[in-house]
């Protein structure tokens, strides 16, 4: 009995033992993380920067290479250190910088290099968690944008952050004032520009650039009489002017229309004035005017083809990334359009009338000009023979990408297909003429 007694009390001994060692433990492990944190918040910076290295050293060993690169990114993480503290300076009086110091400690009590780059992690994450929830209520639905963008470049450079945010904020602001205050124009030269350049974001960016500063000129310019306005459409500048000066004459008389009924008005009577040398001929009066009212016309209508030409050359030529590139190429593509559009209507008389004109309009004299006219219709139709030779030579020149080369080439091919045919006709007409004098010969004896 006794010896049964004293076996109980020792097993009792020994549980209260157990508890207290348990106990004293798991103060001892409380005691010892409360100071791990309160080392680590008195640390000195250098001291956490000969610990970094000295984790470097015991992690890498003898490789030379990744030893330096964590021996270098322990010495950026400590020239970062104060920008770190300056950001969070609030943020270790409750927001959650201790709760982070603390989870890193536990998760690498091991290896204390580490602790850093756990901690800017964490206190990252807290920032973006903070942002989402109340961003877009406290700063707007642009400025957490801003935030989230900077944030993600300059994660571990706050003063790079801040200026970041600010260039960021100041572009948006610009933006929704440009918006609000020329909505359809800025409309307008983005379709305009995503169509001539599509996905070249380079072009499109100089493009868009480019145009609103043509529209701004154009406000700036808003104490220009309405004439100058209504006239602004017209690319040339003759037909610009004549466009204005037709409207001023109209609003001098008290008349009310549009530019374009100014224009036509004006250039009836510049017809009337210019056909009036054709004396009592008032057919040939008349012919003169159509003549001249459809040249006017045609003036005015050229404008938009123009255009259309000039924004295929664009699309043609946005491969080349250097611009005076692209403007040679542009230019070689308009005078190869000019040209594919005189030589398409060579074997039209139409065409050739009109062309015609335009030639010979530098005459001043009216019977000078109709000459030049029938002379150059006259040569039209008897190029218009050798229009298969001609196509036969473009044909054999198209492997000429300079344009002084390919009209060179084209010369000589026509000059070679002209003398060829101008030979076969003179020995065809040399053979002729030698059996009619055969003939004639044979009749003397007869």
């Amino acid at each position: 009995m006794g010896k049964g007694s004293g076996g109980g009390v020792w097993w009792a001994f020994l549980l209260l033992a157990g508890v207290l060692l348990l106990s004293s433990a798991a103060a001892a492990a409380t005691g010892a993380e409360e100071s791990a944190v309160a080392a680590a918040d008195g640390r000195d910076p250098e001291e956490d920067l000969r610990w970094c290295k000295k984790g470097c050293q015991w992690q890498y060993g003898e490789d030379a290479r990744r030893k330096k690169e964590c021996e270098r990114e322990c010495r950026q993480r400590h020239r970062q250190q104060g920008e770190e503290e300056e950001e969070d300076g609030l943020d270790v009086l409750g927001s959650g910088r201790g709760e982070c110091r603390r989870q890193c400690l536990r998760r690498h009590e091991d290896q204390p290099w580490k602790v850093r780059e756990c901690m800017s992690q964490c206190r990252r994450r807290r920032r973006e968690q903070e942002e989402e929830e109340d961003g877009a209520a406290v700063y707007g639905s642009g400025r957490g944008e801003c935030r989230r963008q900077c944030l993600r470049r300059y994660e571990d450079q706050p003063r790079r952050m801040q200026e970041c945010m600010e260039q960021c904020r100041g572009r948006e602001l610009g933006e929704e004032e440009d918006e609000e205050e020329h909505h359809e124009g800025g409309k307008q030269c983005r379709e305009r520009c995503e169509r001539l350049y599509g996905g070249d974001w380079s072009q499109k960016q100089r493009c868009l650039t480019e145009c609103q500063q043509r529209r701004r000129r154009q406000e700036e310019d808003g104490d220009r009489c309405p004439c100058q306005k209504r006239c602004e459409r017209h690319g040339d500048r003759g037909r610009r002017q004549r466009c204005v000066e037709a409207c001023e004459c109209r609003q001098q008389e008290g008349g009310e229309g549009g530019a374009d009924a100014d224009e036509d008005k004006y250039s009836g009577d510049r017809c009337q004035k210019k056909c009036q040398r054709r004396g009592g001929d008032w057919q040939a009066q008349r012919r003169c005017e159509e003549r001249c009212e459809r040249e006017q016309r045609e003036e005015r209508g050229g404008r938009d083809a123009d255009e259309d030409s000039w924004e295929k050359c664009q699309k043609k030529c946005q491969h080349h990334g250097d611009r005076e590139k692209q403007q040679r190429c542009v230019q070689q593509c308009e005078r190869e359009q000019r040209e594919e559009g005189s030589v398409g209507g060579a074997n039209d008389d139409d065409g050739n009338s009109e062309k015609c004109q335009k030639k010979c309009q530098h005459h001043g004299d009216w019977e000078k000009r109709r000459r030049c006219v029938q002379r150059c219709e006259r040569e039209e139709r008897e190029d218009g023979s050798v229009g298969a030779d001609d196509r036969q030579c473009r044909q054999q020149c198209q492997h000429h990408h300079d344009y002084d080369r390919k009209e060179k080439c084209m010369r000589d091919c026509r000059r070679h297909s002209r003398g060829g045919s101008g030979g076969r006709e003179g020995d065809e007409r040399g053979r002729g003429h030698g059996w009619e004098t055969v003939a004639g010969a044979i009749l003397q004896v007869v």
